[in-house]
C-alpha cells in the first residue's frame, strides 16, 4: 500500500507541474497579445498630429499670457484704505478735472513718482503753490468771462427801454411798432 500512495503523491506531483506550465504558458501568451493589441492600434495621421499640436501650442500661449496678467496684477499696488479714498475725493472736491489735473502733474514732480498715491495727492493740493495757481487759472477764466456793461445809457424807443419792448407780448409789440414807424409821434 505504501507503493500506491507513493504513486498518488508523484501523480498528484506531476498534475501539479503541469498546472504551474500551463500558468506559465497562459502568462507568456498574455503579454504577447497585448503587445500585438498595441500594435494593431490606429496610429494619428499627420492632420491629426497638426491639429493636437496646434491645440497644445494654444494652450501654451493661453497659459503663458495668464501668468503675465498675474505677474502685472501683482506689481499693481494694494487697494488700500477706503477712507484714504474719501480723503482724496475731499480734497479734490472743490476742483474742476482740469484743477484735478493740475495738482497730480505737480504731486508727480514734488515726489518724483509717475504714480503719486492719494495720500501725495492729498499733500499736494494743499501746496501753497498749486493754491496760488489754481486760484491764478480761476481769475483768469473769470476776467475772461466778464462782459464789459455798456458805455452808453440803453436807447429809448417811443417812451419805452429796450428791456420794456423786450417784455411786450407779440399783440403790444405789434401796436407799438405800428404807432413809433408811422412817424407821426415822435420819441421826444
Amino acid at each position: 500500500m505504501v507503493d500506491i500512495i507513493e504513486a498518488d503523491a508523484s501523480h498528484e506531483e506531476a498534475i501539479q507541474a503541469q498546472e504551474e506550465n500551463l500558468e506559465e504558458e497562459i502568462l507568456e501568451e498574455i503579454p504577447a497579445e497585448k503587445t500585438e493589441e498595441k500594435s494593431t492600434e490606429r496610429q494619428p495621421t499627420a492632420k491629426e498630429f497638426k491639429a493636437v499640436d496646434g491645440a497644445r501650442k494654444a494652450f501654451e500661449k493661453e497659459n503663458k499670457t495668464l501668468k503675465e496678467e498675474l505677474a502685472k496684477r501683482a506689481d499693481l499696488p494694494a487697494t488700500g484704505d477706503p477712507m484714504e479714498a474719501v480723503r482724496l475725493g475731499k480734497a479734490l472736491a472743490d476742483h474742476s478735472e482740469e484743477e484735478a489735473d493740475i495738482i497730480i502733474t505737480y504731486a508727480k514732480g514734488k515726489f518724483n513718482n509717475l504714480k503719486p498715491t492719494p495720500e501725495q495727492i492729498i499733500q499736494a493740493s494743499k501746496d501753497e503753490w498749486v493754491k496760488d495757481a489754481i486760484q491764478a487759472k480761476r481769475d483768469k477764466v473769470k476776467a475772461e468771462n466778464n462782459t464789459p456793461s455798456p458805455s452808453s445809457p440803453s436807447s429809448i424807443i417811443g417812451g419805452k427801454t429796450s428791456e420794456d419792448v423786450g417784455k411786450m407780448d407779440t399783440k403790444d409789440f405789434a401796436k407799438f411798432a405800428r404807432e413809433t414807424l408811422k412817424g407821426g409821434r415822435s420819441g421826444v
